[in-house]
């Protein structure tokens, strides 16, 4: 999976407060995450754990950045390697670069469902339907 972006404008939504939405999203689904909020905006991981895993070096995690004001703001969804210390210098690297791996084709289809339902999601967050 390649990096996805999508602009929101006008929508008047708390950055940190999607971000947060998003992070419990990813415990409820059973991942491990780590987050921070910075100047440049939020920065969220989520990556499966488990011991096959990690022997097997595993480090991927899905990458969530969002960025901008509460009105016009940026999703981008991809995944990266997982930050071990989300130092400023590491959040710095991580906003400007892009988020790309390549990866094997049984992990490449679960990421892409993955990534479906968490656009899904993000969209119901966004913009709540009214009954």
């Amino acid at each position: 999976m390649k990096q996805a972006m999508r602009e929101y404008t006008g929508k008047n939504i708390e950055i940190d407060k999607l971000g947060e939405m998003i992070k419990n999203y990813f415990m409820e689904e059973g991942f491990i995450t780590q987050s921070s909020n910075t100047p440049k905006g939020y920065l969220l991981q989520a990556r499966k754990g488990g011991f096959f895993r990690t022997i097997l070096a595993m480090d991927r995690a899905f990458s969530v950045t969002i960025q901008g004001n509460s009105s016009d703001f940026t999703v981008k969804i991809g995944v990266s390697k997982w930050l071990k210390d989300m130092g400023v210098a590491a959040l710095e690297a991580f906003f400007l670069s892009p988020l790309v791996v390549f990866i094997e084709v049984p992990e490449a289809l679960w990421s892409f469902e993955l990534e479906h339902k968490l656009w899904h999601y993000i969209e119901d967050q966004i913009e709540p339907t009214i009954s």
